[in-house]
């Protein structure tokens, strides 16, 4: 079983390569290390599993996808330049993990994002706004890293301040990253059994839920979305818990009239049957 380096060894691994080589100027030394210590913070932010697969776009050298792999998940690099393509599969093999990352050349904005359960975006804000349907295309609950906030209208569920200290004077001595999940696309009517109807209202994360049946409401909510889960409001009357699940929504808990475990499914065009 292979055995997975701590993160903390990534700037040694890096810079294993470099040491028979001329030392770098004082500003590009200071500016990978900074590169490195923000490749190992997205990994961190990503939160990876071994089941992970994580999608870089605009990799540049390949230190988030080696960073990954260190970590446990498979990694693809997305580059448009051979060179630090290169660069890219030398960290890799230097690191041994050659085996877990794969690197391609390749349009970053036409690239197939299918399949990625993380993907990082390193792309000013006009290029994640180009990517922005693909990304929420993805399965419920991927996350998606940047380093820029350049999606509007899609709060980030979590931000985090990397400190870079070693950047010279007259820079950015930290730097803000971005994380948010794609949100289950539940909006429209769902049927559930017994002739009950659940209607969604969604605005990105946030949502209002109705639940009847006919003209008549019986319960109504307003809720989060978190990636594939819809968990229901922490104060006030008991509401349901949903799982989003294969373009069904799975009841984790349930209230009377919607019982643990049954699913719900889009309501056809002839509306829902009792």
């Amino acid at each position: 079983m292979r055995r997975h380096l701590p993160l903390s060894l990534l700037l040694l691994l890096g810079a294993g390569a470099a040491g028979a080589q001329p030392a770098a100027p004082r500003g590009e030394a200071e500016a990978l290390v900074a590169a490195e210590r923000l490749a190992q913070a997205m990994v961190r932010l990503a939160a990876l599993r071994s089941d992970d697969h994580l999608l870089d776009l605009g990799t540049a050298e390949g230190r988030v996808p080696v960073a990954a792999a260190l970590a446990g998940a498979r990694a693809t690099g997305v580059e448009t330049e051979p060179e630090l393509l290169n660069r890219a599969r030398r960290r890799a093999a230097e690191a041994r993990v050659a085996d877990k990352v794969e690197f391609r050349e390749e349009d970053i904005l036409r690239t197939r994002l299918t399949g990625a359960s993380v993907v990082v975006m390193h792309l000013p804000a006009e290029s994640q706004e180009q990517l922005r349907p693909a990304l929420l295309r993805l399965a419920p609950g991927t996350r998606v890293i940047s380093d820029i906030d350049g999606l509007p209208g899609w709060p980030p569920e979590q931000t985090q301040t990397v400190e870079l200290p070693d950047r010279s004077l007259g820079r950015l001595r930290s730097q803000r990253l971005y994380l948010w999940r794609v949100p289950a696309p539940v909006d429209g009517a769902w049927c559930a059994p017994g002739g009950l109807q659940l209607a969604f209202r969604q605005s990105m994360r946030d949502y209002r839920a109705t639940l009847g049946r006919g003209d008549a409401v019986a319960a109504q909510w307003r809720g989060r979305i978190e990636g594939a889960s819809l968990p229901p409001p922490a104060v006030g009357r008991l509401r349901p818990w949903l799982i989003w699940s294969d373009g069904q929504l799975l009841v984790r808990r349930g209230i009377p009239g919607l019982p643990d475990g049954i699913r719900l499914t889009r309501r056809p065009a002839a509306g829902c049957t009792a």
